[in-house]
């Protein structure tokens, strides 16, 4: 028995806000983009806080998983300045 896959699959990167009652709309990377900390920061960071002021009270708590996008240095000096309630990675 064979299974057949193709050499380089088709994919997608997706990235949410997710929190205790929901969660954000799904913000889609473009195609081919490399989501590095720039990319983050630039493009995705931005829209998700954005959600979070949203559809969260005042003084929520912003926390990001540990990605690399997610550890560099500019992406945790980014959100402090915006969210006073960010937990960074230390």
């Amino acid at each position: 028995m064979f299974v057949e896959r193709e050499k380089f699959a088709w994919h997608l990167t997706v990235s949410a806000g997710v929190f205790w009652g929901g969660k954000s709309r799904l913000l889609f990377a473009e195609e081919k983009a490399k989501v590095n900390a720039d990319y983050y920061v630039g493009r995705l960071l931005p829209e998700l806080i954005a959600y979070c002021k949203h559809l969260l009270p005042p003084g929520f708590i912003f926390q990001q998983g540990g990605a690399p996008a997610h550890t560099a240095r500019v992406t945790q000096d980014w959100p402090q300045a915006i969210c006073p309630g960010f937990i960074d990675k230390n």
